[in-house]
């Protein structure tokens, strides 16, 4: 096996600690199906037996939920890996001391998760290069990195999206349309309400609100949180009763990407309430595909 090992390149050699490595990306943000290019460096000081040298990629979805509290608390833990590969770039036999240098590639699945990190919920994503030595400590690097969902994945035949509220048996009523169901991080969504059946109602405001949702699941036990991501206040001086109103809202750029994992999942509503004087808020809303 030393001839295999004496094929790789060693263009210097150095005297660091025995057995290091590192692996080197060119940047640490990647979208949905793009190739990753990048190097894993060895350096050894002396001579060294070893199993090979190994890449390991991975996407691990993960979920924790913790349940009463202080003496009393229990912490729940569930993970799915929806990305697990191994590259091998070394075989086994002895390595002789000085540096080498393993240029890799992999591509990142189209039908991978974003990263996400949330309050029970996480998505996350590393590569980690080892070289296994027998009877001694195994060298290690793992480099973290983020991916996004590609655009040609989100808005692809988008097309308007009508809803409303109330009964329509004569009572107040919302009507609601946006220009979609699947938006990017700063994007602006056009909408247009319009307003039905008041009577008698004294309506003090309209709304807009982009609310945030997360569920996870760890080990059979369940929690949910709501966020609100965005809102729009329109004064009633501003809309008149029956006629269309057009307005547009602003994506925030800092916002999660939906997803659906194993364990868990992310999602939007985007929400139009009218809020009425002695009276519940009355409520249409929608889902929506949001991408980071």
């Amino acid at each position: 096996m030393r001839a295999l090992w004496d094929s790789f390149p060693r263009p210097m050699r150095g005297m660091l600690m025995s057995n290091s490595i590192l692996v080197e990306l060119p940047r640490d943000h990647y979208l949905t199906g793009e190739v990753v290019s990048g190097l894993v460096t060895l350096s050894t000081t002396r001579e060294t037996s070893t199993r090979g040298l190994t890449l390991d990629i991975q996407g691990r979805e993960s979920t924790e939920i913790t349940t009463g509290g202080g003496k009393n608390s229990t912490t729940y833990r569930s993970h799915a890996d929806h990305v697990a590969w191994r590259v091998p770039l070394a075989p086994e036999g002895v390595v002789a001391s000085g540096l080498y240098r393993f240029p890799f590639q992999f591509q990142i699945p189209v039908y991978a998760l974003p990263s996400y990190r949330g309050t029970h919920a996480k998505v996350e994503y590393e590569a980690t290069a080892r070289l296994d030595v027998p009877w001694w400590p195994d060298a290690t690097h793992s480099l973290p990195f983020h991916v996004s969902l590609a655009r040609e994945s989100v808005r692809a035949f988008s097309s308007p999206i009508r809803f409303r509220s109330g009964s329509g048996a004569g009572g107040p009523e919302i009507y609601v349309e946006i220009d979609g169901n699947r938006f990017f991080a700063r994007e602006l969504i056009g909408c247009r309400i319009t307003l039905l059946g008041l009577g008698d109602a004294r309506v003090r405001r309209v709304y807009a609100r982009l609310v945030g949702g997360e569920w996870a699941r760890a080990d059979g036990h369940e929690a949910t949180t709501e966020t609100n991501v965005s809102e729009i206040d329109i004064p009633m001086g501003l809309v008149r009763v029956g006629e269309p109103f057009t307005f547009e809202m602003m994506i925030p750029s800092q916002v999660p990407s939906s997803y659906r994992g194993t364990h868990s999942y992310y999602s939007y509503v985007l929400r139009f309430g009218l809020d009425i004087a002695w009276a519940a808020d009355l409520i249409a809303e929608t889902p929506v595909v949001i991408v980071r």
